[in-house]
């Protein structure tokens, strides 16, 4: 019984119980200076002979107009941080921003008339106690106004989320950008590290075989995985950078690599043993930078693929700009371990391509690998 009694009674108790009714009086404030001003005036031009059909389009100026600010971008914003600090309100994505859309400046206002329509309640019950004053229900409308206010503000703080915070369409649409986040931080992070580390397995493996008979090539080997390290750990402090949020910026002012840096890429695969016949065209400067930098990317996973799977130690790449795209081609002989490369390197070329509307295909034929890629660059050329 007295644990039933603590349920019904502690709240009353709760400080948060009275920030909410400090809510619901704002909202009463303010309903009540817009219901003076707005008789204010009406008696005013009723008072000076006004026609009844000009009387009615100013009272609906004089009502609608202040209702209608709830329309404001910056509206959700303040209501949305007084809901927080005041209602307790926890908003899905922290406290709400202005209103972005019609959808979201409907919801406002439907909140906005939702506070003032409350605050109105609250006014109508004070003027009813005041007109109760010296009968006997006068305590039984006090108390009941008391708890009311109570009650408004609880009702308030379970509405306020859906009205205020981010509708079932909006978190699908943050969750599924988060997710696309994920799935590029993800996709460099395969893509570069996972390249660094095929090179220095391969410079490693041919520099401990020959140190002894070829120190100068071991040497050589060395310095290669020195340089390829260095440009590893730079990609991965920029890829935490990018999901730490640096607030040095670091993460935004951070070179990313594009085609400018072939033939470093290149010379990389080069020195770990792979023989490259590269043919490209002129023009890859001119690119758009996003283009430019999947594209390098993709030639860099190719590359690693073939450092991996050539069965000669050979491959051939084409980078050719042709019609209005840019044409992908990295080719080696089939070296029968692995009959289809499926893995996350090629999903994540097709994941890269397809975000910029181009199409990937990867396919043994004739017994060598090949993967084309064609990629739109919105750009005509003769």
């Amino acid at each position: 019984m007295f644990r039933a009694l603590h349920s019904a009674v502690g709240p009353m108790f709760a400080p948060q119980t009275y920030l909410r009714a400090v809510f619901v009086l704002l909202g009463a404030a303010l309903a009540l200076a817009l219901g003076i001003a707005a008789f204010t005036v009406l008696a005013i031009v009723i008072d000076a002979g006004a026609p009844v059909w000009g009387t009615v389009l100013l009272g609906v100026a004089v009502v609608g107009g202040p209702l209608a600010t709830g329309l404001l971008p910056g509206v959700r914003q303040v209501e949305g941080a007084a809901a927080h600090s005041l209602l307790g309100v926890r908003f899905a994505g922290g406290t709400p921003g202005p209103a972005h859309g019609w959808r979201q400046r409907r919801r406002t206002l439907g909140w906005f008339l939702l506070h003032l329509l409350a605050g109105a309640a609250v006014v109508a019950a004070v003027l009813g106690i005041i007109a109760l004053a010296g009968s006997w229900w006068l305590l039984p409308a006090a108390v009941a106004t008391f708890a009311g206010v109570f009650v408004l503000g609880r009702l308030l703080a379970a509405a306020g989320p859906a009205l205020l915070g981010p509708s079932y369409a909006e978190r699908l649409e943050a969750i599924a950008a988060r997710a696309a986040g994920r799935n590029r931080i993800a996709r460099e992070l395969h893509d570069s590290i996972g390249h660094a580390l095929s090179l220095v397995t391969m410079q490693a493996a041919a520099a401990r075989k020959v140190m002894d008979r070829d120190p100068d090539y071991a040497r050589d080997a060395l310095g290669a995985i020195e340089t390829t390290s260095r440009r590893a750990v730079a990609d991965l402090d920029h890829m935490l950078g990018l999901l730490r949020d640096d607030p040095r910026g670091r993460a935004a002012t951070s070179p990313e690599p594009d085609l400018a840096g072939l033939d470093e890429l290149l010379d990389a695969a080069r020195s770990a043993g792979l023989q490259v016949r590269a043919t490209r065209s002129e023009g890859l400067s001119e690119l758009p930078v996003l283009v430019s930098r999947e594209a390098y990317r993709i030639v860099q996973e190719g590359l690693t693929n073939a450092l991996k799977y050539s069965a000669d130690r050979t491959a051939g790449l084409r980078v050719v700009l042709g019609g209005d795209g840019l044409d992908i081609e990295v080719t080696n002989p089939a070296d029968g371990r692995r009959s289809l490369r499926s893995g996350r390197g090629v999903r994540g070329i097709r994941e890269r391509v397809t975000t910029l509307g181009g199409a990937a295909c990867a396919r043994i034929q004739d017994g060598r690998w090949t993967l084309s890629v064609s990629i739109p660059t919105g750009r005509a050329r003769p």
